[in-house]
């Protein structure tokens, strides 16, 4: 750790800023020490569309965009107030150079990047509407605090009407 500690960036990223935005080049793998994000997309009729989120203790970058050094798809925004370490680009490829340990942890982070995309693939493959507001429920209930409705039923796939009709159900169930 103390390898890295000199070139590490600290940041604050203020409710509604962007850490990244499509377009630019994702030049950092970001640890969220404190806050919450979203990472979202404009579809082609202009609407944000909700991919991820990522919380405090957790990893946060466009992998892709990381990787190949190109230009991203994706925003990631601050839903409250956030703090990040980065740890640039060119950091994490001398450090994978030069130690064995970070190149376990580079993997590491590449195992949990890929867990977090395949298990949103499958909710959104083999889920219906319903269940996947099951699932955030139980999983991820913390979104439900976090974000809006219009967020939340983005990222379920659905309409902000459809969800709230879930919610209803939902509640009508529990009578």
């Amino acid at each position: 750790m103390a390898l890295v500690l000199p070139y590490v960036v600290p940041r604050t990223i203020a409710k509604g800023e962007h850490l990244l935005e499509a377009g630019q080049v994702c030049g950092a793998v970001f640890f969220v020490t404190a806050g919450f994000f979203r990472m979202y997309y404009r579809s082609s009729e202009g609407h944000e569309v909700n991919c991820r989120f990522a919380r405090a203790n957790g990893f946060l970058t466009d992998y892709q965009s990381f990787l190949t050094q190109q230009p991203s798809r994706y925003s990631w925004q601050a839903v409250q107030a956030a703090e990040v370490l980065a740890l640039p680009y060119e950091l994490v490829q001398r450090l994978y150079r030069e130690s064995p340990r970070w190149d376990h942890i580079g993997r590491l982070i590449a195992e949990q990047v890929y867990q977090q995309l395949n298990e949103r693939v499958e909710l959104l493959q083999f889920y219906t509407p319903l269940q996947r507001y099951e699932y955030v429920q139980r999983y991820q209930p913390d979104l439900l605090a976090q974000v809006s409705q219009a967020q939340l039923a983005s990222y379920l796939g659905v309409q902000p009407e459809s969800l709230s009709r879930i919610r209803h159900r939902l509640g009508q169930q529990k009578k």
